[in-house]
């Protein structure tokens, strides 16, 4: 065998065009399944805590009956399963917040997610600080406020890694708090893709009761109305689920017990193994990691089987070129068997160095999607991104099983094929040329069959990178029903420095009159909600005086705003009118609302809505209506770009509306970038004049805001990675039509000659191939289209409001693939036609 590998390296160092064009096709197939695998790996199949797999649990709060309507535990009922005996060893709790992080004060902040967590929260995870120390039970004590932080390894390297960071002092919300730990760079929080950048003591949960996630909420830990709480535990050692659940009904008696007042329905307790996107307050559907998992998956496979029908086909044709060598190794005594042997061991070689290089593609392209991942999630919010693909040794095997299963499947065939030669006929040959042509010539001869497989799983792997296409560019035209060029966006969160109600819109009225009176700004002014802010306050609404046993009405987006909202964003105010100023700013003023389009035509159809009345509840979940004269009527308008029923919408003066969170919308007089950039600065700069601690978290082109909207930026990661396959698939299926046509014409060389001799013009030779081919590559795509059509079905729940048979992607991909397909035809048939008969028929 050492014997074959030498031969074998020196028969690929005499053909460096074959061997570079293998290698290359190995490197892109192996290469892509190799990152599919890791990614895989990490997000779905590796332990998510290896050391604690089948130990660590998570407990769900549910109401006892069919829809369950899970919800998150009170500190007291915390207490009930932390003081249990014979059930869990340990148990801890975890709110989860996002607060303004800044490394000095007076900073601007960064919106971070935080985790509060109960003093035991690390050790039932089996994790050690790698610096400093974690929180103690003083801490954590409910409502201590003691402001001690631990940060993540990642935000450690983030605000600079310097050494003495343990003891520094962040700013959270406003409040200085003292770093005393960092976690190992490892532990990832219960969750394998993001992890919070900071963690705080429970005791600092009315100091971080942030508009970002609690509006509204209860302060106050202790109080039985504060369902903050998700929980987390260790199971008792040699126990399991099975066996505690027989004792899990008393625990939920005594939960049912501290039930607030007007409480409907008992509760009960569920036990579930912690899932692997994080603590969760209900079960959660992790096929839906599955769901994305299997296409990628399906794709990889698809393109390593085209690249290894490609092979085959180069193999073949190879094997057919050195059919001499091989007859006379045959005729000197060399086995059938030791013939395979050398030609499987070329095989193995060509995929163990395409699968070498294939790592490498697999790292950088891993390293891409992640960096995509991270750049998608911050601007949301600054997060610690925990899926790290590694080049493991499981990755590592998958890639040694792949490099042999591409071996069997391209290598096999020919070598077996090749061992069968027929040593006098292939004796006798005298090169490429001679010899019998008609095996090359059958429309289904092994060759061909390959060929058009190889298209047929093109064309999927095309139309499937069509519709996901399709569905990114259909994203960036959908109508949104507002203007979003020239204009700006500053986003405010007063409650990160806990400014009472009065004094923050005070703040604000500041703020508009100071950036309205700035030159070349039209218009300016604030709402609680902006569209594409990954975040929805929605309240129930229904006409006055409907009976209160009647179905509660639609839920509708709550915004509130100042006057002059709809003119800044671009929205038509089709009946009525904005809001004055004294509605806006007075609190005792006529209670008023503005609907948009949607809601009216729901609640009044047929009839003018404006001068009606409506009943909005207090909250989401219901609780005492106020009653609203309806002002006026604006245009439909998007909220997000997956919506596909209208949005519903009811717009109240500010002063009613208010959140602690406000959007800033500045519209100009200028249009172009250097407007834009321009009013940039002299915005923020007037600003930073007003109040240099104004809690100032985003200020952007509005057009760059809504470009990184999350469902906009997996649209287009769809059509990136789908169009990334789909183009090597298509490059590979060039390849192999190229190669089959080109070899075909060189074994019909003498076949040519004659029919020249005996008067076929060049154009008939030229119909000669191109015919063959052009009907190959029609069987192909009717096989293909069939198959697409199967798999656009399987794709449907991941497509962006485009049809699974959309018609445009199927012919889109059809014409791409075919006419690349009959141009890898046409250079063959156009060399056919330069045979010179003479020659050929002299070169037998």
């Amino acid at each position: 065998m050492i014997g074959d590998l030498k031969f074998t390296v020196r028969q690929l160092a005499k053909s460096p065009g074959f061997t570079a064009t293998a290698l290359l096709t190995l490197a892109l197939a192996l290469g892509a399944n190799s990152a599919v695998f890791s990614l895989v790996h990490t997000a779905l199949l590796r332990p998510a805590r290896p050391e604690e797999s089948g130990k660590i649990v998570s407990v769900f709060n549910a109401r006892q009956g069919a829809e369950r309507d899970f919800r998150r535990f009170s500190l007291a009922e915390y207490e009930v399963l932390r003081t249990s005996r014979g059930v869990f060893s340990d148990v801890a709790a975890l709110a989860k917040a996002q607060a303004g992080l800044s490394a000095h004060r007076g900073e601007a902040m960064n919106r971070s997610l935080v985790h509060l967590t109960t003093a035991n929260f690390f050790s039932l995870f089996g994790t050690e600080p790698a610096q400093g120390r974690f929180f103690n039970a003083e801490e954590s004590r409910p409502n201590a406020g003691l402001p001690v932080a631990v940060a993540s390894h990642a935000a450690w390297q983030r605000l600079g890694g310097r050494p003495d960071f343990v003891g520094s002092t962040l700013w959270v919300n406003g409040q200085a708090c003292t770093v005393i730990g960092v976690t190992r760079e490892d532990f990832k929080g219960g969750g394998v893709l993001i992890a919070p950048d900071l963690w705080l003591p429970l005791g600092m949960f009315p100091r971080i009761n942030s508009a970002f996630s609690r509006i509204g909420g209860q302060p106050d830990l202790t109080a039985r109305d504060n369902h903050s709480l998700l929980v987390v535990a260790r199971l008792l050692p040699g126990e399991s689920l099975d066996a505690i659940a027989p004792r899990l009904p008393a625990l939920a008696q005594q939960i049912s017990d501290l039930q607030p007042a007007g409480s409907v329905g008992a509760r009960e307790l569920l036990v579930a193994p912690a899932g692997r996107l994080g603590i969760t307050s209900e079960p959660e559907a992790e096929e839906a990691l599955a769901l994305l998992a299997a296409p990628l998956v399906l794709m990889a496979a698809c393109v390593l089987l085209i690249a290894s029908l490609n092979l085959a086909n180069m193999l073949l044709a190879r094997g057919a070129a050195r059919a001499k060598e091989i007859a006379l190794r045959l005729a000197l005594g060399s086995g059938r068997r030791r013939i395979v042997q050398q030609l499987m061991i070329e095989g193995l070689v060509l995929a163990f160095a395409g699968g070498a290089l294939g790592l490498f593609i697999s790292d950088w392209a891993n390293r891409a999607l992640i960096a995509s991942l991270t750049g998608a999630l911050q601007g949301i919010a600054t997060v610690t991104v925990t899926l790290k693909p590694e080049l493991d040794s499981t990755v590592l095997s998958f890639t040694f099983a792949a490099c042999v299963v591409a071996t069997l499947l391209f290598s096999l065939a020919p070598a077996l094929r090749a061992s069968r030669l027929d040593v006098v006929s292939d004796l006798k040959s005298v090169g490429a040329a001679a010899g019998p042509s008609e095996r090359w010539n059958r429309f289904f001869a092994g060759r061909h069959l390959l060929v058009m497989a190889q298209i047929a799983l093109s064309l999927v792997l095309l139309f499937s990178a069509s519709l996901f296409l399709r569905g990114a560019l259909k994203a960036g035209d959908i109508p949104l029903g507002f203007k979003a060029q020239d204009r700006l966006l500053t986003e405010f969160d007063f409650s990160l420095r806990n400014a009472a109600p009065a004094d923050a819109q005070r703040s604000l009225a500041a703020v508009l009159e100071r950036v309205g009176a700035l030159p070349g700004v039209a218009r300016a002014a604030f709402s609680t909600q902006a569209p594409m802010n990954n975040r929805e306050i929605s309240r129930r609404v229904q006409t006055a005086g409907t009976p209160a046993d009647a179905s509660p009405g639609p839920q509708a987006l709550f915004t509130g705003i100042t006057p002059g909202y709809f003119d800044a964003l671009g929205v038509p105010v089709l009946r009525g009118r904005d809001f004055s100023e004294l509605e806006s700013r007075d609190a005792g003023a006529p209670r008023v609302a503005i609907i948009d389009a949607s809601l009216a035509q729901r609640l009044f159809p047929g009839e003018d809505a404006l001068g009606q009345r409506v009943s909005m509840a207090a909250s989401a979940a219901g609780g005492a209506a106020t009653d609203l004269e309806i002002v006026g009527v604006v245009g439909e308008h998007r909220h997000e770009f997956l919506q596909v029923e209208p949005t519903l919408r009811i717009f109240v003066p500010l002063v009613h509306g208010y959140t602690g969170t406000a959007y800033l919308h500045t519209r100009l007089e200028a249009t172009g970038p250097a407007a834009l950039a321009a009013a940039l600065g002299a915005v923020r700069a007037e600003l930073q004049r007003l109040d240099p601690n104004l809690p100032m978290l985003r200020h952007e082109p509005f057009a760059d805001f809504i470009d990184r909207d999350a469902s906009l930026w997996s649209a287009r990661l769809g059509a990136a990675v789908f169009g990334l396959f789909g183009a090597v698939a298509l490059l590979l299926s060039v390849m192999g039509v190229y190669s089959v046509k080109a070899y075909a014409v060189a074994r019909r060389t003498r076949e040519i000659g004659i029919r020249s001799a005996l008067g076929a013009g060049p154009r008939d030779i030229f119909a000669l191939v191109m015919k063959q081919g052009a009907r190959q590559i029609a069987v192909a795509c009717g096989a293909g289209i069939v198959l697409s059509l199967l798999v656009g079905r399987t794709l449907s729940s991941l497509l962006f409001h485009i049809s699974p048979a959309d018609p445009i992607a199927l012919i889109g991909a059809m014409a791409v693939l075919a006419g690349s397909a009959l141009l890898a035809s046409y250079i063959p048939a156009r060399d056919a036609v330069k045979v010179d008969p003479i020659e050929a028929l002299r070169a037998e």
